[in-house]
């Protein structure tokens, strides 16, 4: 409610009334952190662009269909733009950035309208994407209780989502207080609503970042190879470190003068959603980043200078060695979908086998190719064997 006294105060203050905006656009106000936000939000725009180009691309290569996650990324993309032109209009035609005693009515109004859309907006951004990333891990690991607890967070993401767009709307009623403070009717606590979605949100990505863990531990597979499993899978550590960041944000609007303290939270907010969007499409673009990888590796053993006139069998015998090291080495496949294995010469080999016990893991059927119908826990056996030849003989 104190959004709304201010907002009175600002329009009878006799004392002010000479230094009132009177022109639609708002100037720029000459701050750091305004200008801090504006390149914030000019570099996700960019970055998100990009990695939904190289997405789309990644899919193109390894020729996937579009599935369930990819449509609901698109819709967190197009949330993710529209709530970053409402902040831009929230700055320039309602003052976001100056003193509410410099602001006239109108001006309140478009700033008040323009956070109802942001709301909006960023909740749908940040929900759609979550979502995205839920549906991939239901498809990875297609194992019964995984996709109930699955669900289960699914439909909390859900109830979220109806909640700070219900806060944002209702928290004053009738809904028309929120842009005219003359209007009859009352304002709660602003500061405990949005404190209350940004602590909800919080928590819900904590367990997004523990749901996937439990079944990466169970994988029968080296522990290198199970190390850098958990590494991707705890990328979200970053978009909970972005959410933590602005929940404190949070605490540094004064809503007596809501115009002037909100820019910290308009760049957190971008950059949190910019973020959550990133970690959504990373794991997607390894063939992309392989690719570009040994397009670099190739240009670099190109200008390689050739070797010496002296013929060295044992260098050239290494040098056959580190090769086939090199091309034996097995990981992750381009399909984040099945998490399918792969090898990398032909001299190694995997072995998929199931093994009937209780509490069986039907994604480990996937990870090796099989259909996951079938009930067992995957063992998963790399055997390697390098052969090396000195003077035409083979050890």
């Amino acid at each position: 409610m104190r959004l709304y006294i201010a907002a009175v105060d600002a329009e009878t203050d006799p004392t002010s009334n000479d230094e009132k905006f009177t022109s639609t656009v708002v100037p720029l106000a000459a701050r750091t952190d305004v200008h801090q936000f504006i390149w914030c939000a000019g570099v996700f725009l960019v970055l998100v662009t990009i990695w939904t180009g190289l997405r789309a691309y990644s899919r193109r290569i390894r020729r996937l269909p579009l599935a369930m996650e990819d449509a609901l990324y698109h819709i967190s993309v197009i949330s993710f733009f529209g709530f970053v032109v409402a902040l831009f209009l929230a700055l320039y035609l309602g003052g976001a950035g100056h003193h509410m005693n410099k602001l006239n009515k109108s001006h309140i109004a478009r700033l008040t309208q323009s956070f109802l859309v942001i709301q909006a907006l960023y909740a749908m951004s940040m929900c759609t994407v979550k979502w995205s990333m839920l549906f991939m891990l239901k498809r990875i690991f297609a194992v019964k209780s995984f996709e109930i607890v699955t669900w289960i967070i699914i439909g909390l993401q859900a109830g979220w989502l109806v909640m700070t767009v219900l806060i944002g709307f209702l928290i004053c009623r009738p809904i028309q207080k929120n842009w005219d403070p003359t209007a009859e009717g009352t304002c709660g606590n602003q500061i405990a609503g949005y404190t209350a979605v940004s602590v909800v949100n919080v928590i819900i990505d904590v367990l997004m970042l523990l749901l996937p863990l439990p079944m990466v531990y169970r994988l029968q597979t080296r522990p290198g190879y199970k190390v850098g499993l958990f590494a991707i899978f705890s990328i979200g550590l970053v978009t909970i470190a972005f959410s933590a960041v602005r929940l404190t944000s949070l605490n540094s609007i004064d809503f007596e003068d809501f115009s002037y303290t909100v820019i910290p939270v308009m760049t957190w907010t971008t950059a949190e959603a910019g973020v959550a969007i990133l970690v959504a499409s990373s794991a997607l673009l390894r063939p992309v980043f392989d690719g570009l990888f040994h397009r670099v590796l190739s240009l670099s053993s190109v200008k390689t200078p050739g070797p010496s006139n002296v013929s060295d069998p044992y260098m050239g015998s290494q040098s056959r060695m580190n090769a086939k090291q090199r091309r034996e080495f097995v990981n992750v496949g381009h399909s984040e979908e099945s998490l399918e294995l792969e090898t990398r010469g032909p001299r190694t080999e995997i072995q998929a086998g199931a093994r009937r016990s209780k509490g069986t893991l039907d994604a480990m059927t996937a990870a090796a190719g099989g259909s996951p119908e079938r009930k067992g826990r995957m063992t998963i056996v790399v055997q390697q064997r390098v052969e090396q030849t000195y003077e035409g003989r083979s050890v």
